[in-house]
């Protein structure tokens, strides 16, 4: 984009104008459009910065006026504002790097602050042109030479040191740090879906020709739901990047025996057996509703209702909003570590498989979480908007740690 002017706050009129100018061309980008949430806290702050008005650029005050928050609600426990502000930096940086190169100024919301900058770009300079290099002398092409060799050596021996080099662990990396620490493979447990079917034969040139059910026969361990296949790569694909062996099983195929002695992952829910009944008896856990076309998340320090849920409509279980439960615990049952990634539908299983392999998005996660978080059971609960059949980035609506 260019030189940047330092950061500008409160600035002159004609700034001002332009920021102005600025963001509703953000708000109406790709990029926010679809998502109220962002575009309104994005408007709240701008708007606020720009008149000068800093106390209304705290937490609790923008949770209060953004979020519709209680005057004395707790934020250590509620952390809307801080997971709407991540995702709000997110997709700032996608639409600069997208859609605003060129644009005349730039709104950004530093890590740590609800207070956004703004810089402004100056007129491009043309670049002088470099002065034609002096012919070197005959004497001195042999240390000319020797400079280049030299220096092409250093940038090697460096370029080496810093590919070796570690880098250092992520939150990310403690959260899976007990499963890459056990001796054994770590067991994935992918769900399956139990309403597949295919017929034996269909006769040919016959288009409207009605399948009799005994001519279906199950094809339960050949398919998988789109999400859980997107999770299951990207787990999978963490685990090879720490060197960590894995083995890839179907829910349904899966007998308790495999279970024990191995840590787990569990992918999906409602069609994996075992994310049910080893997570039944926690804080957070997946049920189906009163009614069968509803499911959803309990919390049981609220009750037995659904404190979150999906309700299928007539096209299926299509929802605008997906959730997810993402939990670590030792398992008494099968005295392992049990990990899930688990959607009420298979678009929350996606979000949370981004959650579980984006440094960026689980370092929100553990942000108001215990000192000694790493060593503690914990389960998350995530929301993801899902728009023509894509689920957005994942959102953290709740946690616990035990």
């Amino acid at each position: 984009m260019g030189p940047m002017r330092g950061p500008l706050v409160a600035p002159d009129p004609n700034l001002r104008e332009q920021v102005k100018v600025h963001l509703e061309q953000v708000l109406a980008s790709q990029h926010f459009r679809n998502s109220r949430r962002c575009q309104t806290l994005l408007r709240y702050a701008v708007e606020n910065a720009l008149e000068g008005n800093f106390d209304g650029l705290k937490e609790r005050v923008i949770g209060r006026a953004v979020f519709d928050r209680d005057a004395g609600y707790d934020t250590n426990q509620d952390a809307v504002v801080r997971n709407a502000a991540a995702e709000v930096r997110k997709r700032l940086a996608q639409y600069y790097l997208e859609s605003g190169t060129n644009a005349p100024v730039r709104i950004d919301l530093p890590s740590g602050t609800y207070v956004p900058e703004f810089h402004s770009r100056p007129a491009d300079v043309p670049p002088e042109p470099a002065p034609a290099p002096p012919r070197p002398q005959i004497g001195w092409l042999p240390a000319v030479l020797a400079l280049v060799a030299l220096t092409a050596i250093s940038g090697w021996l460096t370029s080496a040191r810093n590919q070796t080099a570690t880098p250092p662990p992520t939150e990310l990396d403690r959260f899976w740090a007990p499963l890459l620490a056990s001796p054994a493979p770590v067991q994935i447990c992918v769900g399956q879906s139990r309403m597949n079917y295919w017929p034996r034969r269909l006769p040919e040139n016959q288009p409207n020709y009605s399948v009799p059910a005994s001519k279906l026969e199950p094809m339960r361990d050949r398919f998988l739901w789109f999400g859980d296949s997107v999770t299951m790569a990207e787990i999978s694909g963490y685990l090879a990047s720490q060197r960590k062996p894995y083995r890839i099983r179907g829910a349904l195929v899966t007998p308790y025996a495999e279970l024990l002695g191995n840590p787990i992952v569990l992918i999906g829910a409602f069609n994996n057996e075992w994310t049910l009944r080893l997570t039944q008896g926690l804080r957070f856990s997946l049920l189906d509703g009163d009614t069968p076309d509803v499911r959803g998340v309990r919390d049981r320090e609220k009750g037995p209702g659904l404190a979150w849920h999906v309700t299928r409509n007539p096209q299926g279980w299509n929802p605008n909003e997906d959730y997810a439960l993402v939990t670590r615990f030792f398992d008494p049952q099968t005295q392992q570590i049990v990990v899930t990634a688990a959607g009420i539908t298979h678009f929350g299983t996606m979000a949370a498989g981004d959650f579980l392999s984006n440094p960026a998005y689980f370092l929100e996660a553990v942000r108001s979480a215990p000192p000694d978080w790493q060593k503690k059971n914990m389960q998350i609960v995530l929301e993801t908007k899902v728009v023509q059949g894509t689920p957005g980035p994942p959102t953290i609506l709740a946690s616990y740690f035990w």
